[in-house]
Parts: C-alpha cells; structure tokens; sequence
C-alpha cells in the first residue's frame, strides 16, 4: 500500500496535492478525538485554550499528546512517503539567532496593532496579575519555565511545522505560493476554532498573521524565524492582556471605548504593511543574503 501510494505519489501532480492536504488537515483534525478522549476522562479543552489555559496535569498531558501526533504524521509522510528527513523542512543551523530575531519581529507586530487600540482609546486600565503569597520563587520560575518552553516555543512549533513549512516546502514547485498560503491559512485558522466559538475579528486576526508567516517562511526558508514571530506574538498576549500568572501572565490591559472600524481594520492594514516590507526586503537581497545557510541545508 504505502508503495503504490509512493509511485502514484512522484508521478501525479494531483496526487501528490492530494496527500499534502491530506497530511496537513489530518495534523490539525487529530485534536478532535483527543477532545473526545479528554471529555471522556473528565478533562474539558474547550474551556482550557487561549488566554483562558490553565496548567493541570490534563490539560498539559494532551496539549502535549496533540503535539507528539501532529509531529509524528508529519514526520511519518516526510520518511515513507516524500522520502526526505524531518530536518529538510526548514531546520536551519542557526536556531538562536532565528528565533532571537523572529521573537522581536513578533513583539513589534501585535506591539504596534495595540499602541494603536491604546492611542485611540478611551480608557486604559492596567492591572497587575497577583501571584499568591505562597507560592515559592522555585514554584514561578518553574511555571514561567513550562510556559516559554512549553506552551510557547512547543505550541508555535507545531503549528509551523505541520500547517505552514511542510505544505510549503512540498508544493512550492507546482503551485503559486499564494494558493498554497490561502488554503493552509484556512486550516490553520478553522484549526483553532475546534476548541472554541467561531468569531469572525479572530478569524481575520488569525489568517492575516497566517499569511505573514507563511510568506516571511516562503522568503527565509527558516523554521526557527517563524516559530520565533509566532512565540513573540503569543507571548506579548499572554503576558499583558492573559489573567493567569501560571501561563506568563504578569499585566493584564484592557484596552476599551475606541472606534469599532479601528478593531475591525487596523490588524488588516498591519498586515498589508508588513506583507509590502516582506516583499521589498526580498526584492533587495535581505533573505538570500542572511539565509543562504538555510538553504544550502535543504537542497
């Protein structure tokens, strides 16, 4: 079986889409019966994500357990069926300085979409998140630990890696970029409405920075620079607009009475800006002159 669907997989262009989609919407859906399973053993996801997350041994378990399956059928179609090593997709040598610059960009993003709210805003209240008096220094730095290495750097990896640099790097050569952003974009988004109530501004807000990232990954050919925006922007939300101090939360910002066509299209204009600077920085050279290594690594 697994060889027919090789043969079938290097001579059809149509097959070979096929089993891209296929993968990626199957790394994304196998939370549904995990959601299933956890409801079964008493554990409720669906009240756990986002800024709503909280730590328990359940929750984490499979938040964890989603990432191991999501990585393993990514990691199961590149070896039996592409033929190629995990590390062809977009593993670049330099992961400190990827990340580094990819966290930074990601702050500078979602800071400038809320100096914006904040300027145009009415009120501004500011509220620091109390850590219980018995909670020891170990204790915090132990959750603050499991938050950065946990719940942002591993949650952002596996949501590169299976629904924007896999696609990407399996159909770059047959189809127009663009297409392929526009369609994992879409699985991405819906993706995090498995766990949640639709809501059309998160909707926006989640496919335009899909499409940022997809377009800085398709220039720089880099995990770690995507995985590092992605961190940088959850990090900025869960430390200053989160109400949990055990998920990094330290501030809690409620931005309130601006006008409702600035909530509804200052991200898109963001994003419009930051797609023209992706485009003029390649047109200048900046990505094959920093990123060459990258590439030499996966061709």
């Amino acid at each position: 079986m697994t060889k027919l669907i090789q043969k079938r997989h290097f001579k059809c262009l149509f097959f070979k889409i096929l089993i891209v989609f296929f993968v990626t919407f199957l790394s994304v859906a196998i939370m549904l019966p995990l959601v299933k399973l956890a409801a079964l053993l008493g554990i409720n996801i669906k009240e756990n994500t986002g800024l709503n997350f909280k730590p328990s041994l359940g929750v984490v378990f499979f938040f964890f357990l989603f990432g191991f399956c999501s990585i393993a059928i990514v990691w199961l179609a590149q070896k039996y069926i592409h033929k190629k090593p995990l590390r062809q997709l977009g593993f670049s040598a330099k992961v400190r300085r990827d990340l580094f610059f990819g966290f930074l960009l990601g702050i500078f993003i979602i800071g400038i979409k809320n100096i914006i709210y904040g300027l145009n805003a009415e009120t501004i209240e500011i509220t620091r998140i109390a850590i219980p008096n018995n909670i020891s220094p170990l204790t915090y730095i132990g959750y603050y630990a499991y938050f950065i290495l946990g719940f942002i750097l591993w949650n952002s990896f596996i949501e590169e890696l299976s629904t924007r640099v896999y696609p990407i790097e399996k159909l770059k050569n047959y189809i127009n970029p663009h297409i392929i952003f526009i369609i994992m974009g879409l699985i991405f988004t819906l993706g995090h409405f498995i766990t949640r109530e639709f809501n059309t501004h998160y909707f926006i807000s989640l496919f335009g920075f899909s499409y940022v990232f997809s377009l800085l990954y398709f220039y720089s050919r880099s995990i770690w620079l995507v995985v590092g925006v992605h961190s940088g922007v959850n990090w900025v939300n869960f430390t200053f607009f989160g109400t949990n101090w055990k998920v990094g939360g330290v501030y809690n910002i409620k931005i309130s009475n601006f006008p409702s066509w600035i909530y509804d299209y200052t991200g898109i204009f963001i994003y419009i800006l930051i797609l023209i600077l992706l485009m003029f920085l390649n047109k200048k050279g900046f990505f094959k002159k920093y990123f060459t290594e990258t590439i030499k690594i996966r061709e």
